[in-house]
């Protein structure tokens, strides 16, 4: 989670005070009922270092009681948040990698990580233009197809994954010398480049980035230090909007949940978009709502007030 500055807190209060957006219990349930709740996981049910906590579990639980479909969209692969989806409960479909896969949840005794419904890629020659891109910009890129995931042999971030993925019996990373010659000469189906830089660094190139490929990619951050790169139009507020068409619930009765940049298109598409506290002005902007912060049970809060009627304090 990033904590914006003093100013550009004051400047998204000021552009949310502009708008006729609810302020009180009563206006909220005066708005369409809510019937579909996508949530983002690391910063927003998942402190960043903690664990989900029993308030928003419950939450999330108490909502599905009343009716309301819920489910997890993330920038990770499903994979590696899908022991967190089986935990809490979620109905599914599970949301992955900015919305460039979508899977099933997996039915209980079932070690499959779900079945397979949506995929929108991107060609490998592509990828070894923003994996170039990066090394040019001090960013250290890797590539992921599905449940693979591709390094040079130079980046130093390899060796953090295999200790991440150590146990999955699901990913798999492997090494080239030349990341960006192996693409280049390698026909592949990219789901997503992921660049790795220090804190706040991805936030000072990532306009570079957009005017660099324009329509050819989507750029976005989903945490201080990656910068991501995913097809032409793959985003979460996409697939939100797809998952709602194909539940066939109005975008009027969807409520999404999140922290990020690349949460802000999931925000903005939603009837309820509620923004963590500390997120990104443009993120705050976007947003209907502002929830407190993830330490805070913020999202368990939100789902309280918005769903649920109880007050969330």
């Amino acid at each position: 989670m990033v904590s914006a500055s003093v100013g550009a807190l004051r400047f998204a209060m000021t552009l949310r005070a502009t708008r006729a957006w609810p302020k009180c219990a009563e206006a909220d349930r005066a708005m369409a009922p809510i019937r579909l709740l996508v949530m983002d996981l690391d910063g927003t049910l998942l402190p960043h270092g903690g664990f989900i906590s029993p308030r928003t579990v419950d939450a999330i639980r108490a909502a599905q009681a009343k009716g309301v479909i819920a489910t997890i969209s993330s920038g990770r692969n499903i994979p590696s948040f899908l022991p967190y989806a089986q935990r809490i409960g979620v109905d599914g479909p599970l949301i992955g990698m900015q919305g460039a896969i979508v899977r099933e949840l997996p039915a209980p005794g079932d070690p499959s990580v779900g079945r397979l419904v949506r995929h929108i890629p991107f060609e490998s020659q592509l990828g070894a233009e923003a994996i170039d891109w990066c090394k040019e910009h001090g960013l250290w890129g890797h590539t992921v197809v599905e449940n693979n995931l591709h390094f040079d042999d130079r980046d130093p971030h390899a060796v953090i994954y295999r200790g991440w993925m150590e146990g999955s019996a699901h990913e798999r990373l492997a090494t080239v010398p030349d990341l960006v010659a192996h693409l280049a000469a390698t026909p592949l189906q990219l789901s997503k480049v992921v660049a790795h830089a220090p804190a706040g660094h991805a936030d000072g190139v990532l306009e570079a980035a957009r005017a660099t490929f324009g329509d050819r990619l989507d750029v976005t951050i989903s945490h201080p230090e990656y910068l991501e790169f995913t097809a032409p139009g793959v985003n979460k507020g996409a697939a939100l909007r797809w998952l709602a068409d194909r539940l066939e619930i109005p975008l009027a009765q969807t409520m999404a949940i999140g922290d990020q940049h690349n949460d802000l298109e999931m925000l903005a598409a939603a009837g309820h978009g509620v923004a963590m506290g500390g997120a990104p002005a443009a993120v705050l902007a976007a947003a209907r709502y502002e929830a407190r912060l993830c330490e805070e049970d913020g999202a368990a809060r939100m789902i309280e007030r918005l769903i649920l009627n109880s007050g969330g304090e």
